[in-house]
């Protein structure tokens, strides 16, 4: 399994009511979502809720109140809440009934949700504001996850690609799940079984594209790291960018790449990196080490080379 700690803002809201047990949310002026906006309700039931559990939801002109039923709890009420007052409705009932999703819920639908909630919280120095965009990019280029694919996600702790990544289109979603601005430390449990639902493909997946084959000869060892030491203070405002972004990051990241018979780097692409126990996963980080090594010259040799980094928290 592959590990992932998330440093995450956590935004408090003012206001109670005792009807809902707890605070409530000030909503930004609605949005329009690509999905069925109860489909992004899924994002708010934890994994074992109880398939009988409800929670009915009326609404007050631009508001809305909830009742939890049946063990369902305040905060996912809370959530659906949220989500039903931030989203534009083409037809908005006077009142509705959200049952569990079944699990893993829908990837699309999960994204949906950040873009709706982040874009209004952060700007694009705390990440990825738009995930799916960059995931429909991943799976156009590089074809879609296997059907037994899932991701798990607690911001703040960890992140999981069960089972775990062995291709490029899953080193791509989970490098772009890695760089998100989560709205929430809430743990989502999903999976991209279908393209229903997916934005048009935006950002350069470049450095998740491996070749279909390589030159076969290995570059000096000594020589790569000599090479890669000289441009060592890129790295380092790379490594600073992605911690100001995201303090808790740390692990490794491997890169491969093949180079010409002058010495140029003709492609670069990431890869696993083997005896470690936590990879740096994060997109923007990558993109930024990718352009480190497809600008360094190397000696004029064809061949093929790759590169560990691993990274400590401050």
């Amino acid at each position: 399994m592959k590990h992932l700690a998330f440093s995450l803002l956590l935004l408090s809201c003012a206001g109670t009511t005792a009807s809902q047990g707890g605070a409530q949310f000030k909503s930004a002026s609605p949005e329009a979502v690509a999905l069925p906006p109860e489909a992004l309700f899924a994002v708010c039931w934890p994994q074992d809720a109880l398939s009988t559990s409800r929670i009915a939801l009326t609404f007050q002109g631009d508001d809305a109140i909830f009742e939890a039923r049946d063990g369902a709890s305040n905060s996912t009420g809370r959530c659906i809440r949220e989500i039903a007052t931030s989203v534009t409705w083409p037809n908005k009932p006077s009142s509705l009934e959200v049952a569990p999703p079944s699990q893993p819920i829908d990837g699309w639908a999960a994204l949906a949700w950040v873009k709706l909630l982040s874009s209004s919280r952060f700007g694009p120095e705390r990440g990825l504001l738009d995930p799916a965009a960059r995931v429909s990019a991943c799976i156009t280029k590089l074809g879609a996850p296997a059907p037994s694919t899932a991701f798990i996600v607690r911001p703040g702790d960890s992140l999981r690609t069960v089972p775990p990544a062995f291709n490029d289109v899953d080193r791509c979603i989970e490098a772009t799940l890695g760089a998100t601005a989560w709205p929430s430390s809430r743990e989502l449990y999903f999976a991209f079984a279908n393209n229903r639902g997916a934005p048009e493909p935006q950002g350069d997946v470049t450095p998740y594209v491996s070749p279909n084959e390589t030159s076969g000869i290995a570059l000096d060892p000594q020589n790569v790291h000599d090479a890669l030491q000289l441009s060592s203070a890129k790295v380092a405002a790379c490594w600073e960018s992605a911690l100001a972004r995201r303090g808790e990051l740390k692990g490794a990241r491997t890169i491969r790449f093949t180079v010409d018979d002058s010495g140029a780097v003709k492609q670069a692409w990431f890869t696993n990196t083997t005896g470690q126990a936590a990879s740096a996963l994060d997109a923007l980080l990558d993109a930024c080490l990718h352009g480190v090594v497809m600008n360094t010259h190397f000696a004029p040799r064809a061949g093929d080379g790759f590169y560990t980094w691993v990274f400590a928290t401050r």
